[in-house]
């Protein structure tokens, strides 16, 4: 398989009986990091059983869809876009995959991150990562972290504060509803909005543009004819 391609797998959720309108409606979440084993590790602990494969290639993006407590959930798993040899084409092309699985737009960006010493590079590969999505990516995203440790880098301690301070650290202890809880905290700061995405933003103004020209054209062959 070619690294400049992304594969992309859906899996659909069984049905489910009809929503009440009381219920809420599904989240749709957005994992990123650098790892197929560790991304899998928190979205198999995110929908409580193994929804994804922890063998699976890197540069395949899925999206798993489950229910955690009241809440129908979906989860868009990119474990490639973090890494550090990933080039601008590769970033380029997953994100507009994980927009287009995430349609209308992701509620929560899942930021997997390590304690290990970062750079000022790793940082800025970070954030290009994030603005590639949106301008208002900070707004919907949160850091995770899975290794126990009693001291934090420098530059994650800056990308936890971009994030509002939102920092989830994955220990043995931790339950699903814990993290389910920081994703409501989101939505309900967003007032339950999406993130609207780059991406999207750029594809409806291309059609746009597409359509108007096509009017026009039509308009003054039609006139002068």
């Amino acid at each position: 398989m070619s690294t400049s391609e992304t594969t992309v797998v859906v899996h659909n959720p069984p049905r489910r009986r009809r929503r009440s309108k009381e219920q809420p409606p599904l989240m749709r979440i957005v994992l990123l990091g650098s790892s197929v084993s560790e991304n899998s590790l928190v979205g198999n602990f995110i929908l409580g059983r193994a929804a994804f494969d922890s063998e699976a290639p890197p540069d395949v993006v899925e999206r798993v869809g489950g229910r955690l407590k009241d809440r129908d959930v979906m989860i868009i798993n990119s474990p490639q876009l973090l890494q550090t040899n990933i080039s601008d084409h590769q970033i380029t092309h997953t994100v507009r995959e994980c927009v287009h699985l995430s349609d209308p737009g992701p509620h929560v960006i899942l930021l997997l991150l390590k304690h290990e010493p970062c750079s000022a590079e790793d940082q800025e590969r970070v954030e290009k990562v994030l603005l590639s999505f949106s301008e208002q990516v900070y707004q919907h995203t949160m850091v995770l972290t899975t290794q126990e440790t009693t001291e934090t880098s420098d530059v994650l301690q800056n990308i936890i504060q971009k994030c509002a301070n939102r920092h989830f650290s994955l220990q043995r202890s931790s339950s699903p509803d814990d993290l389910l809880q920081m994703f409501e905290d989101i939505v309900k700061m967003n007032d339950g909005r999406h993130m609207v995405c780059a991406e999207a933003s750029q594809y409806y103004f291309i059609i746009f543009i597409f359509i108007y020209s096509s009017f026009t054209y039509n308009y003054c062959i039609n006139k002068f004819r």
